[in-house]
């Protein structure tokens, strides 16, 4: 194609306007990078397209510049976990008012799990399953040739004569063909954020585990695949060169299934210099002896390996069985003793509130804490969560059946929804400990330092925070959760100070 065919084409790219939507909600201090959607802007970005993207959470004045950049757009892609939904949703709403001819496209985790109850909303034209990149680069191109044949798309839900009409699954993307992440769709202020604290890199896409609980399951996200190390190598070495970066959180749903992946990824961090430190998630068993020795944890740490995070969900054997997490409790302890001898943080992460769960299981749980704790004072504990019924995965099932559990029947019920699976999920008898335990664990990991802090800060409501941390420690050295009066006092101060109940999951 010659100068003017190039000119030619870019033209007819710019008629069609494109719009990605992060929804509201967090802040940039605990920022989450959207990386599902930065990946899609800037494939789109590559391909000549005329796309812009907002991210809600970070933009104070998010309603005025939506507004502005929906006039015109052709295109509106927005991501969406199910609790985005109830701030998403009026948005959506406005949005239409302003730009009727405008075409809603959804993607993310909901719109995996619920593509037709989806689709079905006036608010939805096309829903998109599972991995984005492909799928919406010929959605824009359809629209853009101006012969809208969405049948032929594949991995899509749409509305059609008043059917639902689900185009087979796509194919996974090759991770390989991606381009690096265009930052440039980040604001300044949060790339400064990144800058000092972290950004995200994908090694890999995919879970073959069976988790009872997990979404990997329910998305048919199971196959595994992964980029060449040297691919990974020139994209963390893109990043330090160009912005600076010093830290990587690898943002794969499992870490370390490709022994030789991660350790040539080490390796060649090493022999290119790069002086970063970095984090993952593996799984407790990966840990083992059998699996990977000390000098294959010595490789990490000198490459700047200094937290891993597992699911560890529960302390009881049952439980774990149950959710067929595929370890046992002594591989968590294992995994925290290991990591330990090469000054690696331990982040471990826990769940309550799981269907058959007994108190005494609970018990064991806050038990496998104090352990944790005990071998490694410094390890973070994520948790416990309420556990989430995702629709499709066997603990789904077993809620419906067993607990008669009822779900929004649709997206604008969805809006309504305070947490997934209604305030009080059937199964749990005592929704307050199971809201307040979270907090309770939080207080009884906090330095005395931190608490210190507190104190000078603000010495009356420093005094009361001290107060509630040595109760909550006492409370976890002696795993005692009788009479639990402070979660009583914390539920009052919520409901009525507040007036916003926490949601721990």
């Amino acid at each position: 194609m010659g100068r003017f065919e190039d000119y030619m084409a870019s033209l007819i790219k710019d008629k069609i306007k494109i719009l990605l939507i992060y929804p509201p909600g967090g802040g940039i201090g605990i920022y989450n990078t959207p990386t599902g959607l930065l990946y899609i802007a800037t494939v789109l970005k590559k391909s000549g397209y005329n796309v812009t993207l907002i991210d809600c959470s970070v933009e104070p004045g998010y309603q005025e510049m939506l507004s502005n950049e929906a006039r015109d757009a052709d295109l509106l892609g927005v991501y969406a976990m199910s609790v985005h939904i109830k701030y998403l949703f009026p948005e959506l709403e406005r949005l239409k008012k302003i730009n009727a001819r405008m075409k809603i496209i959804w993607g993310g985790p909901h719109a995996t799990l619920f593509p037709e109850q989806t689709a079905k909303s006036r608010l939805a034209d096309i829903v998109v399953r599972g991995e984005g990149e492909e799928t919406m680069l010929e959605i824009v191109r359809c629209y853009e040739s101006g012969i809208i044949d969405l049948h032929k798309i594949r991995g899509i839900s749409f509305r059609e004569d008043g059917n639902i009409v689900t185009t087979p699954d796509r194919n996974f993307i090759d991770m390989n063909s991606l381009p690096f992440i265009d930052w440039s769709f980040v604001k300044k202020e949060v790339m400064d954020v990144i800058k000092r604290t972290i950004i995200r890199v994908q090694t890999s896409r995919g879970c073959p585990y069976n988790c009872a609980f997990c979404i990997n399951v329910v998305s048919k996200n199971k196959k595994i695949r992964y980029r060449e190390s040297k691919n990974v190598l020139d994209e963390i070495q893109h990043l330090y060169r160009e912005y600076g970066i010093k830290r990587i959180g690898f943002r794969d749903e499992v870490f370390m299934s490709s022994r030789t992946q991660v350790k040539e990824i080490a390796q060649g961090i090493l022999d290119r210099n790069i002086k970063i430190t970095w984090l993952a998630n593996p799984r407790a068993e990966y840990l083992r002896e059998t699996y990977i020795d000390d000098t294959y944890l010595k490789l990490l740490a000198d490459s700047g390996c200094n937290k891993l995070s597992i699911g560890g969900e529960s302390g009881s054997p049952r439980v774990l069985n149950l959710l067929k997490k595929g370890c046992t409790v002594e591989d968590i302890l294992n995994f925290v003793r290991r990591i330990k001898k090469f000054n690696i943080l331990p982040v471990v992460s826990f769940m309550i509130g799981i269907p058959t769960e007994t108190k005494k299981e609970q018990m064991q749980t806050l038990k496998l804490i104090r352990d944790i704790l005990r071998i490694e004072p410094r390890a973070a504990i994520n948790g416990p969560a309420n556990f989430r019924p995702y629709p499709g995965g066997e603990l789904y099932d077993m809620c419906v059946r067993d607990y008669n559990l009822k779900m929004p029947a649709s997206l604008e019920e969805w809006a309504k929804a305070e947490i997934l699976g209604g305030a009080h999920p059937p199964w749990i008898k005592k929704m307050y400990f199971n809201q307040y335990i979270w907090t309770s664990v939080q207080l009884a990991t906090n330095t005395y330092s931190y608490i210190w802090k507190r104190i000078r800060k603000n010495p009356a409501k420093g005094i009361i925070f001290l107060f509630m941390a040595i109760l909550s420690k006492l409370r976890l050295k002696y795993v005692f959760y009788k009479f639990t009066l402070e979660f009583r006092i914390l539920d009052w101060y919520y409901r009525y100070i507040v007036k916003r109940i926490p949601v721990f999951s």
